[in-house]
């Protein structure tokens, strides 16, 4: 878990938080990672979160 006094924006929600996880410079809020988490294959909200990943790593390789 990433905490820190400066919020970030969510890469996933745009929301800007506290607490989350940082993944290669990217800010994840715990809300969207634990739906993430939770998220089944099948749903349509997953090819949503594989896209924003892929963005995240393009963007930073």
């Amino acid at each position: 878990m990433y905490k820190t006094n400066e919020a970030k924006f969510c890469i996933m929600c745009g929301h800007k938080e506290k607490e989350g996880i940082m993944i290669h410079k990217g800010f994840i809020c715990d809300e969207c990672a634990n739906e993430i988490v939770h998220t089944e294959v099948e749903d349509e909200k997953y090819s949503f979160f594989i896209q924003r990943m892929k963005e995240l790593w393009v963007k930073n390789a």
